[in-house]
């Protein structure tokens, strides 16, 4: 008889251990759409992470795909009591990603031994700021001392934001600008109109960077 009920304790304490396990849970699920974003711009969210089980949920390990991202838990938020929250930072470097939409995942290692390791995909719509075409200005096969324009497009890609350009920095003495500083509306094309007094001085082709331009983005 003590045997069956020793027996029956084991079976119990088993079972109990069983069923008392932490079980991890992202609030709104795994695929997460961050929008639209500008190229430069960092990116930045706060994700929960819930343990639904009946044990304290341990996050061992969190990591992100590539370096443009970081995803950072505290101490204290990697150790979930049963029905807590825990909150992940994820943060996303546009930089190099103009003009895509991109996708990117973080992962969450936990004791959750049904899905030890999480996987989480972001995706945003990384805009220009703006559009300048082209992205090479040539002034070859001109003569020396002479003075040549060249017409630069600056647009505006977003539907619904305006900008306003500051100023503007030629890197090149030689390049003026009869550019006018005024607001860019959405989805509108400027002409620009640049001109150089061509010299031994003068690079050609002036590459992209030629060119500093300060803008400020005006949200609707």
């Amino acid at each position: 008889m003590k045997t069956l009920f020793f027996l029956i304790a084991l079976c119990l304490i088993a079972l109990n251990a069983l069923v008392a396990q932490p079980k991890i849970d992202v609030v709104g699920g795994t695929v997460l759409d961050f929008g639209d974003s500008y190229t430069g711009q960092k990116v930045n969210r706060i994700v929960t992470v819930k343990n639904i089980g009946k044990d304290t949920l341990r996050i061992t390990d969190v990591k992100a795909q590539c370096g443009c991202t970081a995803a950072l838990m505290s101490d204290a938020d990697k150790v979930v009591p049963p029905h807590g929250t825990g909150k992940l930072s994820i943060s996303f470097d546009t930089h190099n990603y103009g003009g895509s939409k991109v996708s990117k995942q973080v992962y969450i290692s936990s004791n959750d031994t049904s899905q030890p390791r999480v996987t989480l995909t972001f995706t945003t719509n990384v805009l220009n700021i703006l559009d300048v075409d082209p992205k090479l200005l040539s002034f070859d096969n001109m003569k020396l001392d002479s003075t040549y324009t060249r017409t630069l497009t600056v647009g505006n890609p977003s539907p619904k934001n305006s900008l306003k350009i500051l100023s503007v920095d030629p890197k090149v003495p030689e390049i003026s600008s009869s550019f006018v500083f005024v607001h860019v509306f959405p989805a509108t094309i400027l002409f620009w109109i640049v001109t150089t007094p061509l010299s031994n001085r003068t690079p050609t082709p002036l590459p992209v960077d030629w060119l500093l331009l300060i803008v400020e983005l005006i949200t609707v």
